[in-house]
């Protein structure tokens, strides 16, 4: 619900288990009251008994909390909008003298409004349905430059049943003279004085989602990303609580994560006054964003809410919301997503016709559901050197093209899918031979390569064009289902006659893409993978039915990353591997148990050689993604309790159960373990108490028959001094 105070100029904004308030003050300015769980009964705060000191010092007096910090009242902390005007205002006084540009804007209310139609910028335009189609609401509040032309609107859109409140800004200028934004946040959103631990992710190619939980020094404490997509090194979302006051089902906690895929940048302003204030959105570094007379802009979102309920209720929220607001959801014959296979890991370079066949039929008959040919199909492609951007099949592999293959895995029983890089290009290839000036680079200076690759320049209109053509040709063509879009570096040299807003312009070409051919072809499903896990965030997750994680495959490894990803993201969209027993990034050797169980955390895939195996491996296999297949409607549309984590005790515990408690899976896989220590037993979560629970296993076994109750007190029996390695998974469905 959104209430206005017409008397104290309040507005309120209800959400099922939450509130958050602002109020117009006596000089028209936009001020944050408060953000919180709600106490008992939703109520109102009528603003009149919040007032803060603002100024507490001559030397501090920049401490209002505007519901949007902008550069002119505020100058010396951080701030969300920086604007540059290039005309003089209407009135001067006498004595100004007449410089140009005004580095100063200030944004004073002059109305809102309440509407049901509101998109963020970059909201998708595939026309996809998501689960849950319903109007929200979104309140959009008017805010004007008294002596410029320029307007801000900030919005503020309710999904109630989660605690969700998208925020995003538009910006129109209404003058006669461009007007040079140098940054623009989404949204600024202040926390309670004092909430200064916060829980973020890091790492790099192969070791994506590293938790990092640290207290908040005073001053900014930076997350970005630097270049064309989300980035391995960072993603866009954080949690603040106070120290020590949060753990995994308890203590308050704030949320936010950016839906946009590009150069971003989240700066956390911890003020020696413990206030703490975040600006979330576009990275101010190499930025330039001109509004011509006329012009307005949108930004995407910034996604935030509160939980009481800990990390877990935080992450709780945001998956549901993803699950029912953010992901696709066209018709399909399943509701859930299929088990993968990936011919990468089988064949690499080395293609045709009869490897492929032979690997579709090992698939199909353990039970896979989607067969996916990897790099290698297209072009001059027989290594990594050459042939990306010429997406034509090659007929040095595929003499008849694709149709033989797919024929026989449709005859399978099976989907089809096929790995695409559709934003790269080899200089060895007839798209660079023909067009060299379409990729990013400055005149006169080195085009410095990646992995022997290129970036298509995507602020040149003409060049999602022509991708875009040669993708629908293909899919046109060919009975596709699935596409692994790919990409493989990050950006050198991001010269473009787009100018500094390459990096906006790179996403917008991506996005509209990945529109258009959803749009055109709607029973075509993409992943979005970018070297593993460089591309995640909800903005592509708007677009993709599931990313791809990391391209680190090792079970013990993949805990950790898939613990860290869990913390924002659900495990419908995250695709997990099994491969070889001899993991070819780590080197180390783990057990099909403990690679399953992991891998069973998400969507399933196999990336292992099919070929290596022999038939009692095969039947093995089999077994585990027929298991999968009786627990997956649980562990994709389940709701996730992270009993125990790595960081206690060197194992990770989850459970997925459905709303109602009718069913669970119970997860457990041990990384590290000491003589002598015993873990306690992880006490599950959202059982009903009173109903009788079995547990079984794999083989279908019942190993427990027990109380919700019992469960909830006491876990699961057997656990506890396992070593390293160590894994298991079980099904628990509730009794009649």
């Amino acid at each position: 619900m959104i209430h206005f105070n017409s008397e104290t100029r309040a507005f309120n904004l209800l959400l099922d288990n939450s509130y958050y308030a602002f109020r117009v003050d006596g000089a028209d300015r936009l001020v944050h009251i408060g953000w919180g769980p709600l106490h008992g009964a939703p109520a109102l705060i009528s603003g009149a008994v919040v007032e803060r000191e603002y100024d507490v010092a001559s030397f501090e007096q920049q401490l209002r909390r505007d519901e949007l910090v902008a550069y002119g009242d505020t100058s010396y902390h951080e701030v969300a909008l920086k604007v540059c005007f290039n005309q003089l205002p209407a009135i001067m006084l006498p004595s100004e003298d007449a410089h140009l540009p005004i580095r100063d804007v200030r944004l004073r209310y002059t109305g809102h409004e309440i509407v049901t139609d509101a998109q963020p910028g970059l909201a998708p335009a595939h026309g996809l349905p998501t689960l849950i189609n319903t109007p929200r609401e979104t309140l959009r509040v008017f805010l004007d430059d008294p002596a410029q032309p320029f307007r801000v609107t900030l919005c503020y859109r309710l999904t109630p049943e989660h605690d969700i409140i998208e925020r995003w800004c538009e910006l129109e200028n209404h003058g006669m003279a461009a007007v040079d934004i140098e940054a623009c946040a989404f949204a600024t959103v202040h926390v309670p004085n004092g909430v200064s631990e916060m829980t973020s992710v890091t790492g790099t190619w192969a070791r994506e989602f590293t938790l990092q939980r640290e207290r908040l020094p005073h001053g900014l404490r930076i997350l970005e990303s630097r270049t064309l997509q989300t980035s391995h090194a960072a993603n866009p979302f954080f949690f603040l609580n106070r120290p020590g006051q949060a753990w995994e089902e308890s203590g308050t906690v704030y949320f936010g994560l950016l839906a946009y895929s590009g150069s971003w940048r989240i700066a956390v302003d911890h003020l020696p006054t413990l206030d703490v204030r975040v600006h979330g959105g576009y990275n101010p570094a190499d930025f330039a964003l001109r509004l011509h007379p006329g012009e307005r802009h949108v930004t995407p979102a910034m996604v935030c809410g509160v939980s009481a309920n800990g990390w877990g209720g935080a992450s709780r929220r945001v998956h549901a919301f993803t699950r029912e607001r953010i992901s696709p959801r066209p018709p399909r014959d399943s509701a859930y997503r299929p088990v993968l296979y990936n011919s990468w890991e089988a064949t690499y370079f080395d293609l045709s016709v009869a490897g492929q066949t032979e690997l579709a039929r090992k698939a199909a008959s353990i039970g896979v559901e989607l067969f996916c040919v990897d790099d290698g199909w297209f072009g001059a492609r027989r290594n990594d050197f050459a042939g990306l951007g010429d997406w034509v099949v090659s007929p040095a592999v595929f003499p008849d093209g694709l149709g033989p293959l797919i024929s026989e895995v449709k005859r399978l029983g099976m989907k089809f899918g096929l790995w695409v890089e559709p934003e790269m290009v080899n200089p060895d290839s007839d798209l660079y031979r023909a067009h060299p000036d379409w990729v990013l680079h400055f005149p006169g200076r080195p085009r410095s390569e990646a992995r022997n690759q290129l970036i298509l320049d995507y602020g040149r209109p003409e060049v999602a064009a022509y991708i875009y053509e040669a993708l629908d040709k293909l899919l046109s063509e060919y009975a596709i289902d699935f596409i692994k879009w790919d990409m493989n570096r990050n950006a050198t040299e991001p010269g473009s006659p787009a100018g500094k807003g390459v990096w906006r312009a790179h996403v917008e070409g991506v996005y509209g893409l990945m529109d258009r051919l959803r749009q055109k072809h709607p029973g075509v499903d993409i992943q979005s993978c970018s070297g593993g896990g460089g591309r995640i965030d909800l903005g592509i997750l708007g677009r993709t039915d599931q990313v791809w994680t990391s391209d680190n495959t090792d079970a013990l490894d993949r805990i950790r990353i898939q613990e860290g990803y869990s913390l924002a993201y659900p495990a419908r969209c995250m695709e997990a591997w099994v491969t070889h027993a001899h993991n070819h990034q780590t080197g180390r050797d783990n057990a099909l148990s403990t690679r399953f169980d992991v891998a069973m955390r998400g969507a399933l895939g196999i990336g292992a050689s099919l070929n290596q195996l022999d038939a009692a491996e095969l039947a093995e296999y089999a077994s585990y993604i027929a298991f999968y297949k009786r627990i997956r409607h649980v562990i994709q549309d389940g709701e996730l309790y992270r009993l125990q984590r790595l960081e206690e005790f060197g194992a990770s515990v989850i459970e997925y159960i459905l709303p109602d408690g009718s069913e669970a899976v119970y997860s457990v896989a041990v990384r590290d373990s000491m003589v002598g220590l015993l873990r306690p037993a992880a006490q599950l979560c959202g059982l009903n108490p009173t109903a009788t629970y079995t547990v079984i296993d794999r083989s279908d076994r019942e190993l427990l028959r027990a109380t919700g109750h019992e469960l909830m007190a006491l876990g699961i029996p057997g656990d506890i001094n396992q070593g390293a390695g160590y894994s298991r998974t079980l099904h628990l469905k509730q009794q009649p």
